[in-house]
């Protein structure tokens, strides 16, 4: 048994998506983790799940914004 051994091309959880996704938009991404983002071959979890978490972090800033304002 060799101490590499191929990586396996395993479809990540949601789970490990949404991590990524975090780290991405954070910009802490490395470079191990980005490419076995993209070597899954599915980029629409990644999409969907990135613009989810955008949303929420804009909602939040308004309801925020609003709580403090009034």
């Amino acid at each position: 048994m060799s101490s590499e051994e191929p990586l396996q091309q395993k479809n990540p959880s949601w789970g490990r998506m949404f991590l990524s996704v975090c780290s991405a938009l954070l910009g802490v991404q490395s470079d191990k983790n980005l490419s076995t983002d993209f070597s899954s071959g599915r980029i629409w979890p990644f999409i969907v799940i990135g613009l989810m978490v955008v949303m929420v972090f804009v909602l939040s800033l308004i309801l925020v914004i609003k709580l403090f304002i009034l």
